[in-house]
Protein backbone atom coordinates (compact mmCIF):
# COMPACT_ATOMS: atom_id res chain seq x y z
CA UNK A 1 0.00 0.00 0.00
CA UNK A 2 1.61 3.43 -0.99
CA UNK A 3 2.37 5.62 2.32
CA UNK A 4 2.10 9.19 2.46
CA UNK A 5 5.44 10.76 2.93
CA UNK A 6 6.24 13.27 5.58
CA UNK A 7 9.33 15.82 5.68
CA UNK A 8 9.61 14.93 9.30
CA UNK A 9 11.53 11.56 10.35
CA UNK A 10 10.08 11.27 13.83
CA UNK A 11 6.81 10.90 12.87
CA UNK A 12 5.66 7.15 11.51
CA UNK A 13 4.27 6.86 8.11
CA UNK A 14 0.60 6.76 7.56
CA UNK A 15 -1.03 4.88 5.32
CA UNK A 16 -3.23 6.23 3.00
CA UNK A 17 -5.68 3.85 4.24
CA UNK A 18 -5.82 4.75 7.37
CA UNK A 19 -5.93 8.40 6.23
CA UNK A 20 -9.43 7.96 3.92
CA UNK A 21 -10.99 5.24 6.30
CA UNK A 22 -10.94 8.19 9.02
CA UNK A 23 -12.25 10.48 6.25
CA UNK A 24 -15.51 8.56 5.25
CA UNK A 25 -16.27 8.96 8.99
CA UNK A 26 -15.88 13.07 8.63
CA UNK A 27 -18.64 13.55 6.31
CA UNK A 28 -21.23 12.62 9.79
CA UNK A 29 -18.79 14.16 12.61
CA UNK A 30 -20.73 16.71 13.91
CA UNK A 31 -18.87 19.71 13.48
CA UNK A 32 -18.29 18.69 9.59
CA UNK A 33 -22.18 18.78 8.90
CA UNK A 34 -23.47 21.23 6.69
CA UNK A 35 -25.34 22.86 9.20
CA UNK A 36 -22.58 23.36 11.81
CA UNK A 37 -20.84 24.72 8.77
CA UNK A 38 -22.91 26.85 8.08
CA UNK A 39 -23.70 28.19 11.68
CA UNK A 40 -20.20 28.50 12.08
CA UNK A 41 -19.87 31.18 8.65
CA UNK A 42 -22.83 32.94 10.03
CA UNK A 43 -21.21 33.27 13.60
CA UNK A 44 -18.30 34.45 12.21
CA UNK A 45 -19.49 36.66 9.11
CA UNK A 46 -22.60 37.35 9.76
CA UNK A 47 -25.84 36.03 7.36
CA UNK A 48 -25.67 38.78 5.13
CA UNK A 49 -21.99 38.70 4.49
CA UNK A 50 -21.83 34.67 4.47
CA UNK A 51 -24.76 34.32 2.13
CA UNK A 52 -23.53 36.48 -1.18
CA UNK A 53 -20.27 34.86 0.09
CA UNK A 54 -21.45 31.70 -0.54
CA UNK A 55 -23.69 32.15 -3.73
CA UNK A 56 -26.76 32.02 -2.39
CA UNK A 57 -29.94 34.10 -0.34
CA UNK A 58 -30.00 34.75 2.81
CA UNK A 59 -33.07 33.00 3.33
CA UNK A 60 -31.66 29.58 1.61
CA UNK A 61 -28.84 29.85 4.15
CA UNK A 62 -31.34 30.05 7.32
CA UNK A 63 -32.66 27.10 5.86
CA UNK A 64 -28.92 25.50 5.98
CA UNK A 65 -28.05 26.93 9.49
CA UNK A 66 -31.69 25.52 11.29
CA UNK A 67 -30.83 22.11 9.51
CA UNK A 68 -34.40 22.57 7.39
CA UNK A 69 -32.86 22.10 4.32
CA UNK A 70 -29.04 20.73 3.34
CA UNK A 71 -27.30 21.64 0.18
CA UNK A 72 -26.58 19.75 -2.80
CA UNK A 73 -22.94 18.64 -3.53
CA UNK A 74 -22.43 22.10 -4.98
CA UNK A 75 -23.59 23.96 -1.73
CA UNK A 76 -21.45 21.30 0.12
CA UNK A 77 -18.22 22.47 -1.17
CA UNK A 78 -19.23 26.27 -1.31
CA UNK A 79 -19.48 25.82 2.61
CA UNK A 80 -16.31 23.75 2.81
CA UNK A 81 -14.80 26.32 0.69
CA UNK A 82 -15.57 29.41 2.42
CA UNK A 83 -14.77 27.81 5.98
CA UNK A 84 -11.63 27.14 5.16
CA UNK A 85 -10.60 30.32 4.00
CA UNK A 86 -12.18 31.84 7.08
CA UNK A 87 -10.24 29.92 9.09
CA UNK A 88 -7.32 30.73 8.13
CA UNK A 89 -8.14 34.07 8.19
CA UNK A 90 -8.96 33.85 11.78
CA UNK A 91 -5.20 32.07 11.70
CA UNK A 92 -3.49 35.32 10.14
CA UNK A 93 -4.99 38.02 11.41
CA UNK A 94 -7.22 39.66 14.19
CA UNK A 95 -11.46 39.98 12.53
CA UNK A 96 -10.32 43.99 11.65
CA UNK A 97 -7.08 42.96 10.00
CA UNK A 98 -9.12 40.13 8.24
CA UNK A 99 -11.95 42.67 6.67
CA UNK A 100 -8.69 45.03 5.75
CA UNK A 101 -6.52 42.42 4.21
CA UNK A 102 -9.72 41.00 2.13
CA UNK A 103 -10.60 44.25 0.77
CA UNK A 104 -7.37 45.85 -0.11
CA UNK A 105 -4.99 45.34 -3.70
CA UNK A 106 -2.41 42.36 -3.05
CA UNK A 107 0.36 42.61 -5.04
CA UNK A 108 0.60 38.65 -4.97
CA UNK A 109 -2.74 37.88 -6.09
CA UNK A 110 -3.50 40.67 -8.84
CA UNK A 111 -7.10 41.88 -7.08
CA UNK A 112 -7.93 42.02 -3.75
CA UNK A 113 -8.61 38.46 -2.02
CA UNK A 114 -12.03 39.02 -1.64
CA UNK A 115 -12.35 39.14 -5.60
CA UNK A 116 -10.25 36.52 -6.05
CA UNK A 117 -12.26 34.42 -3.78
CA UNK A 118 -15.33 35.07 -5.58
CA UNK A 119 -13.72 34.31 -9.08
CA UNK A 120 -11.26 31.46 -8.29
CA UNK A 121 -12.36 30.07 -5.26
CA UNK A 122 -10.05 30.01 -1.38
CA UNK A 123 -6.89 28.51 -2.85
CA UNK A 124 -5.36 31.23 -3.92
CA UNK A 125 -6.28 33.38 -1.33
CA UNK A 126 -5.29 30.87 1.15
CA UNK A 127 -1.83 30.46 -0.70
CA UNK A 128 -1.40 33.97 -0.04
CA UNK A 129 -2.65 34.25 3.51
CA UNK A 130 0.40 32.03 4.26
CA UNK A 131 2.76 33.86 2.24
CA UNK A 132 1.84 37.24 4.28
CA UNK A 133 1.77 34.67 7.85
CA UNK A 134 5.82 33.70 6.23
CA UNK A 135 6.53 36.93 5.59
CA UNK A 136 5.27 38.23 8.89
CA UNK A 137 7.11 35.56 10.93
CA UNK A 138 9.74 33.67 9.04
Amino acid sequence: MEQLQDTNAEEPALSATTVFASLAELRDAPGYSPTAIAERLVNSLGMDAAAPLLGVNVELLVRWTSGQDAPNAAGRLQLADLDALVGHLHCAFTPAQAMLWMCSPNVQLGSRPIDVYRTQGSAPVIGAIRAHVQEAFG
